[in-house]
């Protein structure tokens, strides 16, 4: 009876081996193939990023989501900051601080677009999204702090600064230390909300393992697509981007110093947005990480080039306020260099440089060319300028 068993046994297991070496089974790839391949080489420079994905009925897949609203959002509230700083004969305005705020947080329906205040969000919330909870919370609170600082220099915008008292230095409005402080604002969100999504949520390895075996519920998009689609939309909202700094449409913020600090690199990036997508449609994971490390590096570099130029164009300048709009700048930028994570910057090494140029009891009063070259030296040897 054991003997039987055994043979019968035997004999049942060839048979399974039979049934499963047939010539007619597939092996199920690890990813389901959710669309047709793309070949690379049809994407070029003119190939628009918004309509060269289609599914199978040819309509566009890319989304750009929350990521093209809250650019705008981040317009609305640039454009009102910079009422404190418009050339003559414009007057420039007082800022009311609960209006920044409402900004900031899409509180209290303070867009002109009405649509941005139905959206459902916001900035405050997705500022340091990659930090843990308290660190996020220590980046948002800096931000609070400079709207505050802004409103409250805005109430001297008709005065002339002088050591100690916040006014205008020609048409940039400084405070009682001399920054400008709504481009410390603007230059610091370019790194904690923008730079922070791209590199450092959007194009991870964790979101780009998202699921691309299937459609999200409703959408025409996996959700690895979407994930791409939104990184591209916190750099730009045009169908292709302006990769030339000379050429329009001019593109904003990120892209826009891309452009006009990391010029050689533009091109570079845009197509690797493209190259990128297409890697997620055809599942190959080698491409779409090497397309995700030259847009992380080439806008890690863009902020850290900024930075640099910033503070050499404060060194060069004999005009107080040339030399304090870009001293403002360039602290903003400094204040980002904490989001370039991929480059090995982080926060401690970030503080370090920003001190070196701020701490000082009278700030940019008494700021020196000294200060400013070691700031320089520091950021060049970490990015290997």
């Amino acid at each position: 009876m054991n003997t039987f068993s055994r043979a019968s046994f035997s004999l049942f297991i060839a048979a399974l081996g039979l049934t499963s070496c047939s010539k007619d089974d597939t092996v199920a790839p690890t990813t389901p193939v959710l669309r047709a391949k793309i070949d690379y080489a049809t994407l070029t420079a003119s190939s628009p990023y918004t309509t060269s994905f289609k599914d199978a009925n040819g309509a566009a897949t890319v989304d750009l989501g929350a990521a093209a609203t809250r650019l705008n959002m981040f317009t609305e509230l640039n454009s009102y900051m910079a009422t404190v700083a418009v050339a003559a004969p414009a007057t420039p305005a007082t800022l009311d601080l609960a209006r920044l705020r409402n900004l900031y947080t899409n509180a209290g329906a303070p867009f002109a677009d009405a649509a941005l205040n139905t959206s459902g969000v916001q900035l405050r919330d997705k500022t340091a999204a990659s930090f843990s909870d308290a660190n996020a919370t220590t980046v948002r609170n800096y931000i609070d702090g400079q709207l505050a600082n802004l409103a409250t220099a805005s109430q001297s915008v008709n005065q002339t600064a002088t050591r100690g008292n916040a006014g205008r230095l020609g048409r940039y409005l400084v405070d009682a230390r001399g920054f400008e402080p709504n481009q410390v604002i603007q230059k610091a969100l370019l790194g904690a909300l923008l730079l922070d999504q791209i590199g450092n949520v959007l194009l991870t390895s964790n979101s780009l393992a998202a699921e691309n075996g299937k459609v999200v519920e409703g959408k025409l998009y996996s959700e690895r697509e979407h994930n791409w689609d939104m990184a591209y939309g916190y750099l730009t909202s045009n169908a292709i981007m302006t990769t030339d700094i000379a050429l329009t449409p001019r593109e904003r913020f990120l892209a826009g110093y891309l452009n006009e600090k990391n010029g050689p690199a533009s091109p570079g990036v845009y197509l690797a947005f493209l190259k990128g997508r297409a890697a997620i449609v055809n599942n190959d994971e080698a491409t779409l990480k090497a397309q995700a490390d030259i847009i992380r590096t080439e806008l890690e570099r863009t902020i850290a080039k900024a930075a640099v130029s910033y503070l050499t164009n404060w060194k060069a300048a004999s005009d107080p306020a040339v030399k304090a709009h870009a001293l403002g700048e360039g602290i903003g930028f400094i204040y980002s260099l904490r989001f370039c994570t991929k480059s090995g910057a982080d926060t401690a090494w970030a503080d370090s440089v920003l001190n070196g140029l701020t701490s000082g009891a009278q700030g940019a009063w008494d700021l020196t060319n000294a200060q400013a070259d070691a700031a320089i030296a520091a950021i060049n040897t970490k990015f290997s300028l």
